[in-house]
């Protein structure tokens, strides 16, 4: 019966007949996965004339050249997603530098991640769990509809992030609002002349209002991580003002967009599979597993980018050197080859090889420990604090992007407890 109960979790929706894999379709954007089955079993390696670059969709070959910095390079990274509305164009993020030349600023960023130092933050994510859903409560009432998305995951996450860089929370709005702009240049070559000046105007604002703190911090260091950064140093070689200022503002970033995708995204797989629903609400030891299905079956960040320095084969095909490449880590978790029925929704799956949800190689996520505790602490208060939170819809409106994946609005029906 348990076996029976799995198969009928099976979401993935067949792709439009005849339509080829294109990553701007609205209908691919909305449903990618039977695209990107299409393409590990057919094109594994793929030419993508809208991007102009290659995509790889196969889980050996998106492993391979993650871990290989020398021929495919990080050096584009951010160039590529964000174009001239970088909000701090003068340096190189980490995320953009190959080894070795980031080692010196990823050794320095790592002694802020490291489990030890991100359990200390364990009160703290389970405390901003609750004064939102305080929030919550006294504006909805016992009762009634709230959006998941705007009212819980986008707050919830920016507040974490902001106290860890000693930000003021009243601005968190602001801090969000400014990274849906900033992360929207990826599709800058579709916007108009309007919506391109939006995304300009959130850059400056993001990029004066991190100068601002750190000018502040560096005559009143406190516990926050822009004080750690400023403090901080490797081999007697401290981090520039301008390198302080581009980690904090990738770090906001990133640490937004991940953890804001990841919880709405849970609750669309709960939705969609409530047996799942059922055991996790009787047991919420298993909410632990439940994340790693969804960042395996569902994640944050669909696609990165690499380029090639020389010319290189790779699914059978050759990839010119300077090349864009685009490993598809989505689709790599669900490569037939590494996990069992890999379109179904499985709990209790034994995950034998690492889930490239967070990369590979030399820039493994280093906040990917933080996600996954940020993630649990608001499922257990969520559960504990509603008695109801249902998702009301069936139909889901994903955010307008390509790269990463998450409910743009996600209405719910709840019922405190």
């Amino acid at each position: 019966m348990k076996g029976e109960e799995r198969v009928m979790t099976i979401q993935t929706k067949p792709r439009s007949a005849g339509k080829q894999y294109d990553p701007l379709d609205p209908a691919v954007k909305q449903e990618p996965y039977p695209y990107y089955a299409d393409l590990r079993r057919d094109e594994p390696v793929k030419w993508l004339d809208g991007l102009q670059a290659f995509s790889v969709a196969r889980y050996d070959d998106v492993d391979k050249l993650l871990k290989d910095g020398r021929i495919f390079s990080s050096a584009q990274f951010w160039p590529a997603l964000l174009g001239e509305y970088d909000p701090v164009p003068e340096v190189a993020p980490m995320i953009s530098m190959d080894p070795p030349g980031h080692i010196h600023l990823r050794k320095l960023a790592n002694k802020a991640f490291v489990p030890t130092k991100v359990n200390l933050l364990r009160d703290r994510t389970y405390r901003i769990a609750h004064e939102l859903i305080n929030d919550i409560i006294a504006k909805h009432g016992q009762s009634g509809e709230f959006d998941w998305a705007w009212e819980f995951t986008a707050l919830y996450p920016v507040t974490v992030i902001a106290e860890v860089l000693g930000v003021p929370t009243e601005r968190r709005s602001e801090f969000k609002v400014w990274v849906d702009l900033v992360l929207s240049a990826a599709n800058r070559a579709a916007y108009g002349p309007e919506k391109l000046s939006e995304i300009e105007k959130a850059s400056k604002s993001l990029r004066a209002f991190i100068e601002d703190l750190y000018d502040h911090r560096i005559d009143n260091l406190g516990e926050d991580l822009i004080s750690s950064f400023i403090q901080s140093e490797i081999d007697g070689r401290k981090m520039t003002r301008l390198e302080i200022i581009q980690m904090a503002t990738l770090l906001l970033i990133g640490g937004v967009e991940t953890t804001t995708n990841l919880l709405g995204t849970t609750l669309v797989e709960l939705k969609r599979h409530p047996e799942t629903y059922a055991r996790v609400r009787a047991d919420t030891g298993l909410i632990p597993a439940l994340v790693e299905e969804v960042l395996r079956y569902n994640p944050p960040v669909q696609i990165i980018f690499r380029h090639t320095t020389a010319d290189v084969e790779l699914g059978g095909t050759t990839i010119p050197a300077g090349s864009a490449v685009m490993p598809i880590l989505a689709s790599a978790n669900r490569d037939e080859t590494k996990f069992a029925n890999p379109d179904v929704f499985d709990i209790d799956r034994k995950i034998d090889f690492p889930l490239m949800s967070f990369g590979q190689g030399p820039h493994f996520c280093l906040g990917n420990y933080l996600s996954r505790v940020e993630a649990k602490a608001a499922l257990e208060v969520a559960m504990e604090r509603f008695a109801q939170l249902d998702v009301i819809s069936d139909e889901i409106h994903w955010i307008d992007s390509y790269f990463a994946r998450g409910p743009h609005t996600l209405p719910v029906r709840f019922k405190a407890a």
